[in-house]
């Protein structure tokens, strides 16, 4: 009996152990499939987050802080001379010797060329076309159209007035319209007697005769005056050719004689277009003198509002004053750009400095000093609608998978700007992020990744 109940017992914990390691197993499985599943839920979370973060706007910032803006004004302008002095050389003369240079200073009679003692093209060229002129009259003057007293006369250059000329052709036209009066009268009175005849168309026929002989003559009168007239007014063409070839030539010839080319005037030399050696061409003068008084200017076009700050007399700066040595320039005056006067101003400046030469751009800077402002944003950073001026600021929310960001509006007035800053006022404590760029349009309450996020 007692091997029975100890079998029993056995047997008993047996069962026991079996539905525990059941009951065990059954739990183990459940939880590691719950832990599978929490797994496979967060890295679809991690990856769905990520997905979407690629899908934001991406953003990049500055902190909004203290700053100085510098309201400056820049543009460039093309130096010009006002009232300049060209210096002109003959064309195809050889340069000798340059006795001058840009910026320097220069009286009347000072040396600014030595010419070598050659004859220019411009020379031989004016002779040929004074042989050719001198040609072109002797033929018309000789072609037979004038009398031997025309011909003297011409040739002492004593034309016609052109009030001789008009008295001569009312003459012969006079002639002319009383001969065809005649002639035309005569043959009415013709046809009147051709009826009847007798001595009455006889007479009319001779009168007939008479008249038409008038009327040749009349005739050819007029026609020889206005020819000849016509033939004079040619003439005097190619006679005048002929005095401006003389005079052309007698100039050069008086010009080439110099070794010399000396300053007419006094004044600053502000271009010199040869070096020794060259041959003078006829594109652009040979030197360029800035008249005694007269001033240098850049002018350069500005919006209306540029321009409210300014007075004439401010001083300007040379944007790359590092190109210069000695350098100076005032704003002369402020005037309507003709092309657009409702909305942009032309300021001119006068400038002073030895080392630019007419025609070279000059860029300028003119407008107040530097003030400090407490808050400065980029001029990027600034966005207007019809409710006025603002900027997005980033707002950062935490999240059991990092930080989310968020574009938020900040109406501001813009107190002050230059070319890369702004200085506002607003609902703003400083340090915020602003929003400079983005990849895509952002607007207030958008969801936004910064430029440097690592997600």
């Amino acid at each position: 009996m007692a091997g029975s109940e100890e079998n029993r017992t056995e047997i008993t914990q047996d069962l026991e152990t079996q539905q525990a390691l059941r009951s065990y197993k059954r739990r183990n499985g459940i939880k590691n499939v719950v832990i599978v599943f929490l797994i496979i839920m967060l890295v679809l979370t991690f990856f769905s987050n990520t997905i979407m973060n690629y899908t934001l706007p991406q953003v990049a910032t500055q902190y909004v802080e203290a700053g100085e803006i510098s309201p400056k004004v820049r543009g460039a302008g093309t130096a010009v001379i006002e009232d300049p002095y060209n210096v002109n050389i003959a064309a195809g003369r050889k340069i000798a010797a340059v006795e001058v240079h840009s910026g320097d200073q220069v009286h009347k009679d000072d040396v600014l060329f030595r010419l070598e003692d050659t004859e220019s093209d411009d020379l031989i060229n004016a002779r040929k076309a004074l042989e050719s002129a001198e040609s072109s009259f002797q033929k018309a003057l000789f072609s037979g159209t004038f009398k031997d007293s025309a011909i003297n006369r011409i040739k002492k250059g004593d034309f016609l007035s052109e009030k001789e000329m008009q008295a001569q052709v009312s003459e012969v036209t006079g002639a002319y319209e009383k001969a065809l009066q005649e002639s035309n009268s005569a043959a009415a009175e013709v046809a009147k007697y051709q009826a009847t005849g007798g001595k009455n168309l006889s007479n009319a026929e001779s009168r007939k005769a008479r008249a038409d002989a008038a009327l040749s003559k009349a005739t050819s009168e007029r026609d020889a005056v206005v020819s000849s007239i016509q033939a004079e007014i040619d003439i005097k063409a190619l006679y005048d050719a002929v005095q401006d070839a003389k005079k052309k030539v007698e100039t050069l010839e008086k010009e080439e004689k110099k070794a010399e080319v000396t300053a007419p005037i006094d004044g600053t030399v502000t271009n010199v277009a040869y070096q020794a050696g060259d041959t003078v061409s006829a594109d652009a003068p040979a030197a360029v003198i800035r008249r005694e008084g007269n001033a240098m200017t850049v002018s350069f076009t500005v919006t209306k509002e540029q321009a409210q700050g300014l007075r004439t007399g401010d001083e300007a700066r040379p944007q790359n004053a590092w190109a210069y040595s000695e350098f100076s320039a005032k704003l002369l005056s402020i005037s309507a750009d003709p092309t657009d006067p409702g909305k942009s101003k032309v300021l001119k400046f006068e400038i002073n400095c030895p080392e630019i030469e007419a025609g070279e751009q000059v860029s300028l800077s003119v407008g107040q000093t530097s003030k400090e402002y407490d808050l400065v944003v980029p001029n990027s950073a600034i966005r207007e609608d019809n409710n006025g001026k603002f900027i997005l600021i980033v707002n950062s929310k935490a999240s059991p998978l990092g930080n989310r960001y968020t574009a938020s509006r900040v109406d501001v007035q813009v107190l002050a700007r230059d070319e890369k800053m702004s200085a506002v006022s607003g609902n703003l404590a400083g340090y915020e992020y602003v929003i400079t760029t983005s990849t895509r349009p952002v607007s207030p309450g958008m969801q936004v990744r910064l430029a440097d996020d690592a997600e």
